[in-house]
């Protein structure tokens, strides 16, 4: 039997792999007490995710860097401004220019230098981009700068960013920042190689489906640890049968790695992490905040319109007419969870619009929801995945089990709640 002190230790490595897998940048400046226990561990950390995931750790004197490799699109996350909307490509284009003109920068500078070589990069590519053109551009560029905050690379010395991005900021005294060089030098994981264009370079670091078993096993084992949940439908026949035979070992690998379960179903599989913070665990779903509990009361009122009279039931077409009804009686002004917004710094419910699409994107990226298009907007093509199920509502949960059925997995079995979590 392992004692307290084993269990603890092999606790703590375990929140460091999540912490990581979650926030693959962590450094003594942002993070001191998470980089402290990640560097007290950096050598069972770098081993464990080189032999499970493939994944390449570097711990340096400041700052540790998890670069990952294969599920760029499946799992890619876009980055958000300060009030929740998605980073546009001239922000992306921005960072990608801001990157590139702080590896040889000095280790302090204000930020109309960096404005000013920015523009020297752009104009380098050929790109009509300057931050110091206008407002617009100015607030965008303040945009891109918060993120490398936020990941340490640089810092605020002299001056905030948001005074820089401010409608006085022309009047403002300059802002000065600190650059981690080092870090600015490993933010970009993957630094780009010669290619005929953007589309060439993402394809050849996308490995979901390779030939060789045990190249198949590492990326089955990355899709696990990296997708809320892994439908057996969605993999192609040679992952299907990987998935089957090997499943798990898979899991037990990373339950090493992660201090995770799993819920292995007849739809497919789910890891599913210890309860710690949300930052933590990098949960998209459930959660505490507005957006959560109007997307988990959704959940439960489409579950109660629309379960499916077959089992199991991988995705259920739900009806525009549906859809549109049941957003309304959630996120509609006098709906049910209007008591959520009363914990926020202002006394108004977010416009209707931009919250039937957010809570809709969280659904779609905890793989609750589906939609054939990425950017969808509208309320015609969703479809409600198995997973949702377990978020039906007790009396629908009971009703389940009464139809539960067995499903065997290598030689072990696992209840199969109709159409519930994969």
């Amino acid at each position: 039997m392992e004692s307290s002190e084993d269990i603890a230790l092999i606790g703590e490595r375990q929140a460091a792999a999540r912490r990581l897998l979650t926030a693959p940048i962590v450094t003594a400046r942002t993070h001191p007490e998470d980089f402290a226990v990640i560097r007290a561990h950096s050598d069972w950390l770098i081993q464990r995710f080189h032999r499970i995931l493939d994944y390449r750790l570097t711990v340096a004197a400041d700052h540790a860097r998890l670069a990952k490799t294969g599920l760029v699109r499946s799992v890619a996350r876009p980055l958000t401004r300060s009030s929740g909307a998605h980073f546009s490509p001239r922000a992306y284009t921005y960072l990608a220019l801001a990157l590139a003109a702080l590896v040889e920068a000095p280790p302090t500078l204000p930020v109309s230098r960096l404005a000013a070589d920015v523009h020297a990069a752009a104009t380098e590519a050929g790109l009509d981009l300057d931050p110091r053109d206008r407002m617009a551009e100015r607030r965008t560029f303040a945009a891109a700068l918060r993120h490398l905050v936020g990941w340490g690379v640089i810092t605020e010395r002299e001056g905030t960013l948001a005074a820089y991005s401010g409608y006085a900021a022309d009047g403002a005294r300059e802002v000065w920042l600190e650059v981690d060089l080092e870090l600015a030098r490993r933010v970009v994981a993957h630094p780009p190689h010669s290619a005929p264009d953007p589309s060439v370079f993402v394809e050849g670091m996308e490995g979901t489906d390779p030939s060789g078993d045990e190249a198949g096993e590492v990326a089955l084992r990355r899709m696990l640890a990296e997708t809320p949940v892994v439908y057996r439908a969605d993999l192609s026949e040679r992952q299907r049968e990987r998935l089957a035979h090997h499943q798990w070992r898979a899991v037990a690998e990373l339950g090493e790695l992660l201090g995770c379960d799993a819920e292995i179903r007849a739809e497919g599989i789910a890891l599913i992490m210890p309860d710690e913070t949300e930052e933590d665990r990098g949960a998209v779903f459930p959660s505490g905040d507005p957006i959560g509990q109007a997307a988990l009361l959704l959940l439960e009122r489409l579950i109660a319109r629309l379960r499916p009279e077959h089992s199991p039931v991988h995705a259920v077409p739900v009806p525009p007419d549906t859809l549109r009804t049941e957003i309304a009686a959630v996120v509609a002004p006098d709906a049910e969870p209007r008591h959520c917004w009363s914990r926020t710094a202002l006394s108004h419910i977010p416009d209707q619009d931009d919250l039937t699409h957010r809570v809709l994107r969280l659904l779609r990226d905890a793989g609750l929801m589906s939609h054939p298009s990425p950017s969808a907007t509208g309320y015609d093509g969703w479809s409600l995945l198995a997973a949702a199920a377990r978020y039906g509502g007790r009396r629908g949960q009971r009703s389940q089990r009464a139809d539960a059925t067995t499903v065997r997995g290598e030689g072990e079995e696992t209840e199969s709640v109709p159409g519930e979590r994969a």
